[in-house]
C-alpha cells in the first residue's frame, strides 16, 4: 500500500461537518489507514498515516468522529486506536463531575454501609460485593477516607 503523495491530493478546501469525509486526504487510498500490525513495516505505514493526517484540511472532525462513534481500528485524526481510547477515558475523567463518581456517592449515601462491613472484617471483594459495586470503588472509598484522617490530624 503507498500513501497519497502530493500529486494525488485533491485541493484542500473548507468542509463542512456533514462531508468533511470528500476533503480527507485519505478518501482515496482507505485500506492505507488500517494497518495489519504494530511493528516492522507496519509501523513505518503507521507514522506515514499520521503525518499525512497532520496535513488533513479536516483532521480534527475526523478524530471527532472517530472518537464519537468508537472506531475500534484505523488511523483517524492523527491518531490510531491506542491514542484514541486514551484520548476518550481522559474526556470522561475531566467531563464526570466528582459528585457523580460512585466513591464519592459511597461516601455521602452510605458511609455506614462501608463501615459496618469494613467493621466485620470484609475484604474489598467481599465489601464490594455486598455494596454491587467494584473492588476499585471500595478502593476509592479507602483511600479518601485515609487522605482525610491524615488531614485531620495534621
Amino acid at each position: 500500500m503507498t500513501a497519497p503523495t502530493a500529486s494525488t491530493r485533491r485541493p484542500t478546501t473548507h468542509a463542512a461537518p456533514r462531508d468533511w469525509r470528500n476533503a480527507a486526504l485519505c478518501r482515496d487510498n482507505p485500506d492505507f489507514w488500517f494497518p495489519d500490525g504494530k511493528t516492522g513495516r507496519h509501523l513505518v505505514q503507521i507514522r506515514k498515516a499520521k503525518q499525512i493526517c497532520r496535513t488533513c484540511p479536516v483532521m480534527q472532525l475526523c478524530g471527532q468522529w472517530a472518537i464519537d462513534t468508537r472506531q475500534e481500528y484505523g488511523i483517524f485524526g492523527g491518531m490510531d486506536e491506542v491514542e484514541r481510547r486514551v484520548l476518550l477515558r481522559r474526556i470522561r475523567r475531566i467531563e464526570a463531575p466528582r459528585s457523580d463518581r460512585k466513591w464519592v456517592r459511597i461516601l455521602r449515601d452510605r458511609l455506614p454501609e462501608y463501615q459496618g462491613l469494613v467493621a466485620q472484617g470484609l475484604q474489598a471483594r467481599d465489601i464490594a460485593k455486598q455494596m454491587d459495586t467494584t473492588v476499585q470503588t471500595i478502593n476509592s472509598v479507602r483511600r479518601a477516607l485515609e487522605q482525610q484522617d491524615l488531614a485531620v490530624s495534621a
